[in-house]
């Protein structure tokens, strides 16, 4: 698992590029740029209030594991409206009217309300054996909260499922201050029950605490570090900051990111027979692979397609490399990708080499340009570029 940014960012100029990868990429998911120098940063420890991180909602929902569901909440909807439902019904106010002096009698109370009728009525002092006055409160303001914030995370995304909380929360609609938000997430805290805990104070927690957002997990493999930190600077040079942001999923879900007018796709996976169909596999070399167990591409690194084409291009075609290896080794997977991949006939990708660190130095401004402007419109076009280089190489193609 990822590390979080303020650990990583106290540690000074001793953070390995790991650190820096996932301090970058947390940056993004949080809504906070980063300055082009990292070393500067990397001196101090960050200390920013978040307004609303574009990652919050996905978090809370999708991300966040909680270990009473066994899940995420947004697969859980379900077990958590049964279990608050049997907590509910545990709800033993302070003091309740009985017109009988049984049990423990708040005489001041009592007193105090007056002559009632012709029934003498006696306040009475709860056990204190189920759910608190408190506690219930916290928990009903935490379902309205969950409604209301589900309606507008499944409204931005398109999600077909309504959270039928309907008898279960109060009516209330907010507005949901940070102040009633604290005192909730401070009473289920310190609750007994497990549920307000581990489910209503920890869903809470992201709204309340920057620091749970830097806890979001990353891929602790480097090279899987890697092809995230060129999603996020491709993300950043060709769409604007996300005001709302549904990160990845996984390999057998919708693994995408969508952002301003273009969708990236994550280890979008190859359909073995268009692989093999190829014209770097068909033939003998397709049923030899078959008979030895030969592995291929299965998944393409990156794959960024356009709402509406650019520059001529209808998006991206992208292996990300780390370690000491060149752009050669890239090569091979980007003909099967470019080839396998199903796209649309008659269109045009950029196809995107990057390697962490290319052995010769990178084209410049003018040398991209030059390199651009006699390329063959009617071909895909093939680019290759160092990760410092992302954004100048895409900025010679697509411009501001």
């Amino acid at each position: 698992m990822g590390r979080s940014v303020a650990s990583v960012l106290g540690e000074g100029l001793s953070a390995t590029p790991e650190d820096v990868w996932a301090s970058e990429i947390r940056d993004y998911l949080l809504g906070r740029l980063s300055a082009r120098n990292r070393n500067e940063l990397l001196r101090h420890v960050q200390q920013t209030t978040l307004e609303h991180p574009p990652i919050l909602r996905w978090w809370i929902f999708e991300g966040k594991q909680y270990a009473p569901l066994g899940g995420s909440l947004s697969a859980s909807f379900d077990v958590a409206l049964r279990m608050a439902q049997r907590l509910v019904r545990t709800f033993n106010p302070l003091t309740r009217i009985s017109d009988r002096a049984d049990g423990v009698v708040d005489w001041a109370r009592t007193l105090a309300r007056g002559a009632s009728g012709m029934r003498p009525e006696y306040v009475v002092r709860s056990s204190g054996v189920g759910l608190g006055d408190d506690e219930h409160a916290a928990l009903q303001g935490w379902a309205s909260w969950v409604r209301s914030e589900w309606a507008a995370y499944a409204s931005q995304w398109k999600i077909e499922r309504h959270l039928d909380w309907a008898e279960f929360g109060s009516a209330d609609g907010g507005p949901f201050s940070e102040d009633r938000l604290r005192r909730w997430a401070h009473v289920a805290r310190r609750s007994r029950w497990p549920f307000l805990r581990d489910v209503v104070a920890e869903s809470l927690r992201p709204a309340l605490e920057p620091e749970d957002l830097n806890r979001i997990p990353l891929p602790s493999a480097r090279e899987k570090l890697f092809e995230l930190l060129c999603l996020v600077r491709i993300a950043k040079a060709l769409a604007p900051l996300p005001l709302e942001l549904r990160w990845l999923q996984d390999q057998n879900t919708y693994n995408a990111v969508d952002l301003d007018g273009m969708t990236c796709r994550y280890q979008e996976p190859l359909p073995r027979a268009a692989v093999l169909a190829t014209l770097d596999y068909v033939g003998t070399l397709a049923r030899a692979v078959e008979a030895f167990g030969v592995s291929i591409p299965k998944y393409i690194d990156l794959a960024f397609d356009f709402h509406v084409p650019r520059a001529g291009f209808d998006g991206l075609i992208v292996e990300a490399k780390s370690g000491s290896q060149q752009y050669g080794q890239a090569v091979a997977q980007l003909r099967t990708y470019r080839s396998a991949r199903q796209r649309r006939p008659g269109s045009r990708y950029l196809v995107l080499g990057i390697v962490e660190s290319p052995n010769d130095p990178e084209l410049t401004r003018d040398e991209l340009a030059c390199f651009i402007a006699a390329a063959p419109t009617a071909e895909d076009m093939w680019l290759f570029s160092g990760p410092d280089g992302i954004e100048r190489t895409l900025m010679a193609v697509f411009g501001v």
